[in-house]
């Protein structure tokens, strides 16, 4: 695959491969040149010291990231609510991580990234405010994966509903138009799991915003030949 792709909210979760999972594999077999990870592309994953219990976990998923690896296809990460604290490599594939946001140059273009969960405004989020913050991770870590993970996946069940609401969505969107007023190309965010790829003109010139939906009903966000979309798998 040419360009780059932007994949997240797929939720895979090992106790729950379902389609989901043969999707994610075929994706990976033919790797985009960038892979940008938009959060929520696990159904619980926390950066432990040792992450060796979630990758035999996940292991049906070691084929996939083989793939990239290589591919040589780069890997950036936006953290979600569901994977978090996380370290520099998944599955032996360097990866690039940003907790919030980031802000990345494509061909010229200033865009802006982010999982979205910050974004959705009060209440909907209070839990990546609490797993997100240092003191929080740092007992997460104390715990260790035996007890942890447990209780992620539980809470990762009821969490992913939550975020999928319409006013979920109406705020991203309302937060991505104030950024693209402060001079951004493109907003690109997930969490929603709404796909969304919206063009218009601001102030006289082009912006996009682009929601890339979840994964988990098989679409994501592609940037060739200068320009955004969605397709699906």
């Amino acid at each position: 695959m040419k360009g780059w792709a932007f994949l997240g909210d797929a939720h895979l979760n090992p106790y729950k491969k379902g389609e989901v999972w043969e999707k994610f594999l075929l994706f990976c077999e033919d790797p985009p040149e960038v892979l940008v990870l938009m959060g929520d592309v696990f159904d619980f994953w926390f950066g432990f010291r040792d992450t060796s219990s979630l990758e035999a976990l996940y292991g049906g998923l070691e084929e996939a990231f083989l793939a990239l690896k290589k591919a040589r296809t780069r890997l950036i990460f936006l953290e979600g609510n569901h994977d978090f604290g996380l370290n520099s490599k998944l599955f032996g594939l360097e990866v690039v991580s940003y907790r919030w946001e980031a802000v990345l140059d494509l061909e010229g273009l200033k865009v802006y990234l982010a999982h979205g969960d910050r974004a959705s405004g009060f209440p909907h989020n209070l839990p990546c405010l609490f797993l997100k913050n240092p003191f929080s991770q740092a007992l997460i870590r104390a715990f260790g994966a035996k007890v942890v993970l447990p209780i992620g996946f539980w809470w990762a069940g009821r969490s992913s509903r939550r975020d999928r609401s319409p006013e979920v969505a109406f705020r991203l969107r309302d937060y991505a138009l104030k950024k693209l007023a402060r001079g951004f190309d493109a907003v690109i965010m997930g969490h929603s799991h709404r796909p969304e790829c919206l063009r218009f003109e601001l102030n006289g010139r082009p912006v996009v915003y682009l929601n890339v939906g979840s994964f988990s009903e098989g679409y994501f966000g592609v940037f060739r030949a200068g320009s955004f979309g969605l397709e699906k798998i």
